[in-house]
């Protein structure tokens, strides 16, 4: 059973306003920053092949995603979003925790989980209740078709995706609109992150 969001959604455990105001502000570019000097500070040797493509997975989720990603009265639901709701931002955290492996920082990787399912679970709740009210009925359907985060393992069926958003145009990947969502990025992103650890180790083992 998936949740459909209410304007009550996430107040099963009250938080206060200044919780989620700070949430809703820079806190994703902060915690990026955050995350990239502890990366710098940890990398002592090369990244291992396994963190390298799981990092390399998340980024091509989200070039995935962005070329179905549209604002406008059509909720996304080709491609990834037939697994999930978020795709993009379980593309992020698998890009993080790839990159924690790969410099095999354990640490660092269960330190990102619970601050990516803290700030982000209440990220994803206020989107959700800005999406009811744009879309209305069409995405309450799609909340009890697709799960929020952890993906299904077999798409929606084709059938009740169509009744959510029957463009089916939209269903389709658009190069076009990969392109507007500057899809690109998630790649940039990959290779500055495993780039960067390369380089840190590099200068670890030459000058250590």
């Amino acid at each position: 059973m998936h949740t459909i969001p209410t304007a009550d959604a996430g107040q099963g455990t009250p938080q206060p306003s200044w919780f989620r105001g700070f949430i809703q502000g820079r806190t994703r570019i902060y915690l990026a920053w955050v995350f990239a000097i502890l990366l710098g500070l940890s990398a002592r040797n090369y990244p291992t092949l396994p963190g390298i493509v799981l990092c390399f997975l998340g980024a091509t989720l989200r070039f995935w995603a962005s070329g179905y990603l549209r604002k406008d009265s059509r909720p996304a639901v080709g491609g990834p979003y037939a697994f999930c709701r978020n795709p993009l931002y379980l593309g992020t955290y698998i890009m993080a925790v790839g990159t924690a492996l790969a410099i095999e920082n354990y640490i660092l990787l269960a330190v990102i989980s619970v601050l990516f399912a803290v700030i982000y679970h209440y990220i994803i709740l206020d989107e959700e209740i800005k999406l009811q009210r744009i879309f209305g009925e069409p995405y309450t359907k799609y909340c009890t078709l697709v799960p929020r985060f952890f993906p299904r393992l077999w798409p929606a069926s084709s059938k009740a995706l169509a009744e959510v958003n029957p463009e089916l145009s939209h269903h389709k990947h658009s190069w076009e609109l990969s392109k507007k969502n500057k899809s690109i990025d998630a790649y940039a992103s990959f290779v500055g992150l495993i780039g960067g650890v390369s380089a840190i180790a590099f200068i670890w083992q030459r000058f250590q």
